[in-house]
C-alpha cells in the first residue's frame, strides 16, 4: 500500500492562473469570448481583486500577440512599436499595462508570454521563430522588466520537452531570449509526454508547469490521445505521472556535488527546475467549447499532485472561474458555481477541516 507523506495545505490550494485578454480560440472560447473582450480597465481590477480573494498570487499571459487571422494581421495585447492591438481593443489600447499596474498593487508576480499561438512552429522554422521572440522579449522587457512584479518569461507554444521537436526548439530558444533578457523562463507542456533529468538539463528552463490533461478526453479522439486521455482515467494516472516527474526534478545536483547520482541528474547554475501543476479546471462539451469542471474532480486534482509539486497554477480563471458580484457573468453560471464552492473549499483547507 502506497504511504501518503503529509502535504503542506498550501500545495492543495489553487495560487496562479493563466490569463489572456481574450481567449486564443474563438471556438474553444465561444461561451465567454464576447464578455471577455467587452471588459473595461475597472472590471479586470475588479477581476484581479477577485483572484487575490481565493489566493490566486501569480499571473501568466498565455501570449503577447494575437495571429489567429494569419501572418500578414499580427496584433499585440500589450502596447508595442511593431505591431496594432486587436481591433477590439482600440477603445482600451493600454489594457494590459494597465492589467500589470494592478497585478503589481496587490503584490502579484506577472510572468509574460512571448509567442502566439498560431505563429511559425518553432521547430520547423527556429530562425523565425527566435527572430519574432526576440521583438516581444525586447518590447516586454523595456516596458515591464523593472516592475516589482515581473516573474520572467512564458514560451506559448507546447511541444513537450520529451520531444525531438520540444528539445531541440527549447535548446536554440531558450539560450537566444537569456541574451536578450535573461529571466526565468516558463514552459507547460503536458504530463503525459515523459521527462528525464538529462532533457531538463538540456532545455535549461526555471519552471514547468505541467497541463495535467485531466481535462481531455471528454470526445473521442481529441489531439489525437484519446488512448492517454480517458476521462475515466484521467485522475487514477495522475500519482504515477507526477511521483515520475518529482523523481526527475530532484535529480539536480550541484555542480560542486562530489559524488553525484549518475543515474538520475541533472546540473544547471540556476539550480533546481521548478515543478508547477498547471491544473485543468475545464472539460470539453459536445461541440468542443470549453466550460467549468466539477469543483470534486478539480479537488482530487489538487489532492492527487499535491505531495509532487511546487505550486498549483490553473488554466484558465478568465472565462471559468468567476466572482458571482463581479458586474460582467463571464463565463455563466458554471463559472460563479464554481468560484463559490472553491472559496468554500479553501477556507475548509486553511481552517483544517478538509
Amino acid at each position: 500500500m502506497r504511504v501518503r507523506k503529509a502535504v503542506d495545505p498550501l500545495r492543495r490550494l489553487i495560487s496562479g492562473s493563466f490569463v489572456q485578454l481574450d481567449h486564443w480560440d474563438d471556438r474553444e472560447g465561444s461561451r465567454f469570448q464576447q464578455e471577455l473582450r467587452a471588459l473595461s480597465p475597472d472590471h479586470w481590477r475588479q477581476m484581479l481583486q477577485d483572484m487575490a480573494g481565493i489566493g490566486i498570487d501569480t499571473l501568466v499571459f498565455q501570449q503577447g500577440i494575437d495571429a489567429r487571422n494569419g501572418m500578414d494581421d499580427i496584433r499585440a495585447y500589450y502596447p508595442s512599436g511593431h505591431w496594432r492591438v486587436p481591433d477590439w481593443m482600440r477603445g482600451k489600447p493600454l489594457l494590459y499595462s494597465e492589467i500589470v499596474d494592478e497585478a503589481e498593487r496587490l503584490g502579484m508576480t506577472v510572468i509574460h508570454g512571448i509567442y502566439a499561438m498560431h505563429w511559425p512552429d518553432p521547430y520547423r522554422y527556429a530562425d523565425r521563430a527566435i527572430e519574432l521572440a526576440g521583438i516581444v522579449v525586447r518590447e516586454l522587457y523595456e516596458l515591464y522588466g523593472h516592475r516589482r512584479g515581473f516573474g520572467g518569461w512564458y514560451w506559448t507554444y507546447e511541444y513537450p520537452p520529451g520531444s525531438v521537436s520540444g528539445r531541440d526548439c527549447l535548446c536554440k530558444l531558450v539560450p537566444s531570449v537569456r541574451a536578450v533578457a535573461d529571466c526565468p523562463f516558463m514552459i507547460a507542456p503536458c504530463a503525459d509526454r515523459g521527462i528525464c533529468a538529462s532533457v531538463l538539463q538540456d532545455i535549461d528552463v526555471d519552471i514547468i508547469a505541467y497541463q495535467d490533461t485531466v481535462g481531455l478526453g471528454v470526445e473521442p479522439d481529441i489531439f489525437g490521445r484519446y488512448a492517454r486521455a480517458d476521462r475515466l482515467r484521467s485522475l487514477e494516472r495522475l500519482l504515477f505521472l507526477y511521483e515520475m516527474l518529482r523523481f526527475s526534478h530532484d535529480g539536480w545536483q550541484s555542480p560542486e556535488c562530489p559524488e553525484p547520482d549518475y543515474w538520475n541528474y541533472y546540473t544547471r547554475k540556476r539550480g533546481r527546475t521548478a515543478l508547477w501543476n498547471d491544473v485543468e479546471i475545464w472539460e470539453f462539451d459536445h461541440r468542443r467549447e470549453l466550460i467549468p469542471a466539477e469543483l470534486s474532480r478539480i479537488t482530487a486534482q489538487l489532492d492527487l499532485t499535491a505531495p509532487y509539486v511546487d505550486k498549483q497554477i490553473i488554466y484558465q480563471y478568465p472565462g471559468l472561474m468567476h466572482h458571482p458580484g463581479h458586474p460582467v457573468p463571464v463565463g455563466g453560471e458554471r463559472a460563479r458555481t464554481l468560484y463559490e464552492t472553491y472559496a468554500v473549499y479553501r477556507e475548509a483547507v486553511l481552517a483544517g477541516r478538509k
